[in-house]
């Protein structure tokens, strides 16, 4: 009995810190080895106290004709507490360009890395 309860308390322990502690990541598709990195930005917006921050990234290629398909969408929160979170609204693997936007906790700004690779 004693073993189980301590066995139960570390597991909702551990699932809890994951929660506050695993950021927002994010990957849309899947990276393969013959993919191409097409690009790879900082998205960041300073906070502002007692506002929530929003930023939109827009990817697009400059030659429609010779654009790459997006295969996966990789963004990595370097903020680890308080983070952003994106949301794919248009495009995205299976197309030729992406628009995210992020939107922070309130009081708190945004800084994410979006790296994107096609073929």
């Amino acid at each position: 009995m004693g073993i189980s309860t301590t066995f139960v308390g570390l597991l909702l322990c551990g699932v809890f810190l994951t929660t506050v502690y695993g950021g927002n990541n994010y990957l849309w598709g899947e990276i393969g080895p013959n993919d191409y990195h097409l690009a790879k930005d900082t998205v960041s917006k300073a906070f502002f106290l007692g506002l929530v921050q929003h930023k939109k990234y827009v990817f697009k290629q400059s030659n429609n004709l010779d654009a790459l398909t997006i295969t996966a969408i990789r963004i990595t929160d370097k903020k680890k507490d308080n983070g952003a979170t994106a949301v794919l609204v248009a495009g995205g693997p299976g197309s030729k360009g992406a628009t995210i936007e992020f939107t922070s906790q309130r009081g708190y700004g945004i800084k994410d890395l979006v790296e994107i690779w096609g073929r």
